[in-house]
């Protein structure tokens, strides 16, 4: 099927200069955060260390859910002193799965009992075999070069990283800790842009890539356009696409979102306005369709 996208690079420049302009100033709509960005009410009572498998655990099960609720439950996990164990990879694979499905149900950290629970222990059980349970050791290894991680865990290691080794989940991953940690990563530029249902529907809003499309949600077709729409847009600048993850994230959430049948009830408010187009706009987790 011949697909009817058209990328505008120089259309996606200027909204990245202007939103990142916006969001230093005033915040987009006047938000600031992500959902990761809760980890700032644990911050002074954990060592680099848990902060680092919090941050990465947690990030390994955001997928088909609120982050929000998400985040909520993996912090109140690790507050919790009776099951806290389960961000210590040396502890979950001596206590087996069995013990770690029953803690990581106890505040709904797990959603999907069977999948995550199996997702936890085999970066549980990658970080402990192979790393002592550090994953300072795991970056060390790569010699912090985030670019050949990511090829190398895209073709190698599915298995060890289930869920983190994905297109989308990887680069956000990396994104999180860049944000919260100083860790020495390099080629943090050569990262794609994670790409969910707010990443899309603000690029499409925003007139970045126009068109006639229609799918079962956001596909490998709209992926692949999004992340090259925003490598082109942000090539020989000093923003890197992962960096956009924040500005678009917010401008959906508290924005594009509200677009439906025709009416834009945010854009006389909204801090991309002049980049909003006309047409038809629906990016959800079951349902695309463009028509710009």
């Amino acid at each position: 099927m011949k697909v009817n996208l058209k990328l505008h690079p120089d259309r996606g420049r200027s909204l990245a200069y202007h939103l990142m302009d916006v969001y230093q100033r005033e915040g987009i709509f006047g938000y600031r955060e992500l959902p990761d960005d809760a980890v700032k009410d644990v911050l002074k009572e954990l060592k680099e260390d848990e902060l680092l498998l919090l941050i990465t655990f947690t990030t390994a099960l955001d997928y088909m859910r609120s982050a929000e609720e998400l985040w909520k439950s993996s912090i109140t996990t690790m507050r919790d002193e009776e099951i806290r164990w389960v961000f210590d990879p040396n502890e979950v694979v001596k206590r087996g799965k069995e013990e770690l499905s029953k803690a990581l149900q106890k505040h709904k950290l797990a959603k999907k009992k069977v999948r995550d629970v199996e997702i936890w222990h085999s970066i549980s059980q990658t970080l402990s075999n192979k790393y002592g349970g550090s994953l300072k050791g795991l970056f060390e290894e790569y010699d912090y070069d985030v670019e050949r991680m990511f090829n190398d865990f895209l073709k190698n290691r599915k298995t060890e990283f289930p869920s983190l080794s994905g297109i989308k989940i990887f680069p956000h991953w990396i994104r999180s800790l860049k944000e919260k940690v100083e860790l020495p990563f390099k080629n943090l530029e050569k990262l794609p842009i994670p790409v969910d249902v707010h990443v899309a529907r603000a690029t499409f809003t925003t007139g970045c890539i126009t068109g006639k499309y229609t799918s079962k949600g956001v596909n490998d077709t709209i992926r692949r356009r999004v992340i090259e729409l925003w490598k082109q847009a942000l090539e020989g600048t000093e923003i890197a696409p992962i960096e956009m993850f924040r500005p678009l994230w917010l401008l959906s959430k508290h924005g594009c979102h509200y677009r439906k049948n025709g009416e834009r009830p945010k854009l006389d408010r909204c801090p991309a306005g002049e980049f909003c187009v006309e047409g038809k706009v629906i990016v959800t987790s079951n349902r695309v369709e463009i028509d710009t």
